[in-house]
C-alpha cells in the first residue's frame, strides 16, 4: 500500500500546483492592469476576464479586451507568455503576445504607432513580439481581407518591424521604421483586388513608399492587370479630410475589363496605353472616388467601338438617325478630363483604313452624350467628310449629319452631283455655319 499512498501524495501535489492559479481571484487585478495599460496607451482599457494556465507553457490570458473610448480596439481574447528565466531579474521579458479576432476602426491607425515607442525611462518589462490573428479593419466603404500582423520588437522596446499577410494568401506588407512615426513600406500582391474605388483586380502588385501619421507615399507602383501593366506614384494623405492624388501610365491593358470597374456603359474592346494624373478628395476613404478629378491621354489599338457604326452614320443624304452596329479601328486616341462626373474626351481621333474620325464628345454624369465628331469615308476615289452630331447614351448612341451638312449634301450633289458635289457642299455649309454661328452669343 505504501506506493498507492505515495502516488496518491504525488498526484495531489501535482493537481495543486496545476490548479494554484485557478483559486486565486485574479479578476481582483484587473482594474489595475486596466489603469497601467491606459496609462501607457493614452486609451481607456477594458477586460472581461483574467487567468493563468500552464499548459502548454505557462502563459496569462485575458478576454474582451477593448481600447478607446468608444471601443475602436476589441480583441477576443490575449495571450501573454513570459520569458520563466527572466522573472527574477530587472527587466522582466515577455516572449509573446499573442491577440487573436481583432477589431480595430480605421481612425485609430494614426494613434497606434506611438503605443509601441520608448519613453526613455529605464525598463521593467521588454516585449519580444506581438502577434495579431484574424484581424478585421473596419473602414466604411473598403472590403478589405481578414490578415494577421507580427510585431517585432528591439531590445531597447523600440519598434524593429511590422510584417502583414492576408489569411487569404495574397498580400504581404513588410513595415521598417525609420524615424519617428516614419516607416519605409515594402507591398507585394499576387491575384489581388484593390479595396476601394475602382476595384482593379491585379495579377501581380509590387508598390515602394513610406507612411507617417499624416500620409501615405507610394513611391514606386508597378503592376500587372488585364494583360497590361501599371506604373506611377501616388499619395494618400488624411491631415485634414482625404486626399488621394498621382500620377498613373498603363500599357496594353484590355479596355474593356477595365471600363466597368467606373460603372461605364461604353462598349469599347482593345489594348490600352495612357497616362493619368488624378486628383481626389472626401471626409471618409470611401468618399474618394466621388467626384475625382483626373485628366490624362490615351490610346486604343487594334479594337472595336461597339454602338458606332461611323461609316453607315457618315451618309450626308438620310432621313433618319442611325443607332447600333459597331466601328473597327487601328487606333482610337485622345486627351480626356473627369471634373464634377463630366467626362470629357476632346481632340478624338479615330483612324482605320477608309476611314477617319475627328472631334470632341462630353460625357454627363447620367452617361448622356453630347459632342460634333467629323468623319471622313473614302467612297471611290472621293473623300466625304461629314459633321455628325453625337447624342443618346453611352448604352445607346444616336448620330445624325448636323442639319447644315444635309442641307449642304442636297444642294451641293444637285449643282455638281454626288460625291464630289455632296462633300463640297457638306463641307461649305459646314464653314458657314460654324463662321456664323460662333458669332453668336
Amino acid at each position: 500500500m505504501k506506493w498507492t499512498k505515495r502516488l496518491f501524495i504525488i498526484l495531489v501535489g501535482f493537481l495543486a500546483v496545476i490548479g494554484l492559479p485557478f483559486l486565486i481571484p485574479l479578476n481582483t487585478y484587473i482594474p489595475e492592469i486596466e489603469k497601467q495599460a491606459g496609462e501607457k496607451l493614452n486609451e481607456p482599457v477594458k477586460i472581461g476576464a483574467l487567468r493563468v494556465s500552464l499548459v502548454p507553457l505557462p502563459h496569462l490570458a485575458l478576454q474582451e479586451v477593448s481600447i478607446g473610448a468608444q471601443q475602436e480596439v476589441r480583441i477576443a481574447s490575449i495571450k501573454v507568455s513570459p520569458n520563466l528565466s527572466s522573472l527574477f531579474s530587472v527587466v522582466k521579458i515577455l516572449r509573446d503576445i499573442e491577440l487573436d479576432t481583432v477589431f480595430i476602426r480605421a481612425d485609430m491607425l494614426e494613434k497606434m504607432p506611438v503605443w509601441f515607442k520608448s519613453d526613455g525611462s529605464p525598463q521593467t518589462v521588454r516585449i519580444e513580439k506581438i502577434g495579431l490573428n484574424h484581424v478585421t479593419l473596419e473602414s466604411p466603404g473598403m472590403a478589405l481581407p481578414l490578415f494577421s500582423v507580427a510585431v517585432n520588437m528591439k531590445p531597447d522596446g523600440d519598434l524593429k518591424n511590422v510584417l502583414l499577410a492576408s489569411d487569404d494568401g495574397k498580400l504581404k506588407l513588410d513595415a521598417t521604421p525609420i524615424s519617428g512615426s516614419k516607416f519605409d513600406l515594402k507591398l507585394t500582391a499576387q491575384q489581388w483586388r484593390f479595396p476601394v474605388g475602382p476595384a482593379f483586380h491585379f495579377d501581380e502588385l509590387k508598390i515602394i513608399g513610406v507612411v507617417n501619421n499624416e500620409a501615405l507615399r507610394l513611391k514606386d507602383i508597378d503592376g500587372k492587370l488585364y494583360g497590361g501593366t501599371l506604373k506611377g506614384s501616388a499619395e494618400l494623405n488624411w491631415k485634414s479630410g482625404w486626399r488621394l492624388s498621382g500620377d498613373l501610365k498603363s500599357q496594353g491593358v484590355a479596355v474593356e475589363s477595365l471600363l466597368p470597374l467606373f460603372n461605364s456603359k461604353a462598349r469599347v474592346s482593345g489594348q490600352l496605353s495612357a497616362k493619368a494624373r488624378f486628383v481626389m478628395k472626401g471626409r471618409a476613404p470611401s468618399q474618394l472616388a466621388d467626384s475625382p478629378n483626373v485628366e490624362g491621354d490615351y490610346s486604343i489599338h487594334n479594337g472595336v467601338l461597339h454602338g458606332f457604326d461611323l461609316a453607315r452614320a457618315a451618309q450626308p443624304i438620310k432621313t433618319k438617325e442611325v443607332r447600333g452596329g459597331q466601328t473597327e479601328f487601328d487606333e482610337l486616341s485622345g486627351g480626356f478630363s473627369i471634373a464634377e462626373k463630366i467626362t470629357r474626351l476632346h481632340k478624338l481621333n479615330i483612324s482605320s483604313g477608309v476611314l477617319n474620325a475627328n472631334g470632341d464628345v462630353d460625357i454627363s454624369p447620367s452617361n448622356q452624350l453630347s459632342g460634333k465628331v467629323y468623319v471622313e469615308v473614302k467612297q471611290g476615289i472621293s473623300l466625304v467628310s461629314v459633321p455628325l452630331k453625337v447624342s443618346g447614351t453611352l448604352q445607346d448612341p444616336v448620330m445624325f449629319p448636323t442639319g447644315a451638312a444635309v442641307t449642304g449634301a442636297v444642294v451641293g450633289t444637285a449643282i455638281l452631283g454626288p460625291g464630289v458635289g455632296t462633300s463640297l457642299g457638306v463641307q461649305a455649309a459646314d464653314k458657314l455655319e460654324s463662321w456664323f454661328g460662333g458669332k453668336k452669343k
